[in-house]
């Protein structure tokens, strides 16, 4: 309970009780819980997008929602991805100069065109999806569910295979320096692969309909109950190993110059990957 209401707490801009708050010994308890918040995000701008969509157009429906998720973190992986793509593109080299860069409460040329970048493919990913098939509607709202799911575990991966860069005095300090920040890894990777696979085949198979909007095309025939979970399982292999080869790259290029993570990387690859998730749900969708 502890763990759940701490990773509550430091994802979004809900205040927990002090009572709940963890020790710096036992803050890596709250790791197995980020992608489970992601989860609870994306059930929200996903009800609330349901909601609009019933009375507002759909490219409006989806600026409000990536509003409102911003609204929800407090904007906080924004400001991280605006911070680690100053310092990451400044041209140095000197992990010194490129921490200093990133610690300054100003935003460069390359943190303001970040997150113009960023909710430019956002908003159009999400429209592309939203309008790719209105057979597929079901899939697209697992995608949105889904997609800040995606971006925290990409946080706690980030955790759990990097260092702290900076010391006691950067965030990620709390999670790197002490406990035991693999476990989480661990069990949060189960538990979401295992979800994102039993979301697909609950709407693919057994919603009614699933199936049909599948093999919309009428060129497959066998609709066999095997058939059709093989196909869906499939396809979420291929979106989670896509999805991870480009958390890699992410990954080794964001800690490449400074060897390690700090806070405003953690915010920022996660923003990164939740893009990444929906490109990744395109290439899906489009070909497979």
């Amino acid at each position: 309970m502890n763990g759940f209401m701490n990773a509550l707490g430091f994802l979004t801009i809900i205040k927990i009780p002090g009572k709940y708050i963890l020790s710096k010994e036992k803050a890596t308890d709250s790791l197995v819980y980020f992608p489970l918040i992601g989860l609870l995000i994306g059930a929200v701008i996903s009800g609330f997008y349901f909601a609009l969509n019933l009375v507002m157009p759909v490219f409006l429906s989806i600026v409000l929602i990536i509003i409102l998720q911003i609204v929800i973190t407090g904007g906080a992986h924004i400001d991280g991805l605006c911070d680690m793509s100053d310092g990451v593109f400044s041209g140095r080299s000197d992990k010194k100069k490129i921490l200093e860069i990133m610690k300054k409460s100003d935003i460069g040329v390359y943190g303001v065109l970040a997150i113009i970048f960023l909710l430019m493919l956002k908003v159009s990913l999400i429209y592309y999806l939203a309008e790719i098939d209105p057979s597929n509607i079901l899939f697209f709202y697992i995608v949105i569910l889904f997609m800040p799911a995606f971006g925290r575990w990409g946080m706690v991966y980030l955790i759990g295979r990097y260092n702290n860069a900076r010391g006691s005095s950067s965030l990620a300090s709390i999670f790197t320096d002490k406990g035991n920040k693999k476990k989480g890894l661990y069990l949060s990777s189960i538990y979401l692969f295992i979800l994102f696979l039993g979301a697909y085949i609950i709407t693919g198979y057994l919603l009614p309909g699933g199936a049909k909007a599948i093999f919309s095309s009428g060129m497959v025939n066998d609709l066999s109950p095997v058939f059709v979970v093989t196909y869906l399982l499939v396809k979420v292999l291929s979106t989670v190993a896509i999805f991870f080869l480009l958390l890699l790259f992410v990954s080794w290029f964001s800690t490449r110059r400074i060897r390690g993570i700090t806070g405003d990387i953690i915010g920022g690859v996660s923003e990164i990957m939740e893009v990444l998730f929906l490109f990744t749900n395109f290439i899906i969708f489009k070909f497979l």
